[in-house]
């Protein structure tokens, strides 16, 4: 798996007016690991 979801870095840059959500949003990179992780145990 890639970079982990940093919870704290995602706190940071929505207090830097960073979106929450879309493709280059605070959560993005925690559904990656979701999917990621959701795929890698159907296999």
């Amino acid at each position: 798996m890639n970079e982990e979801f940093n919870f704290e870095d995602a706190v940071k840059a929505l207090m830097e007016g960073q979106k929450m959500n879309g493709k280059d949003g605070v959560l993005a990179p925690l559904v990656k690991q979701l999917v990621e992780a959701a795929l890698e145990a159907e296999i």
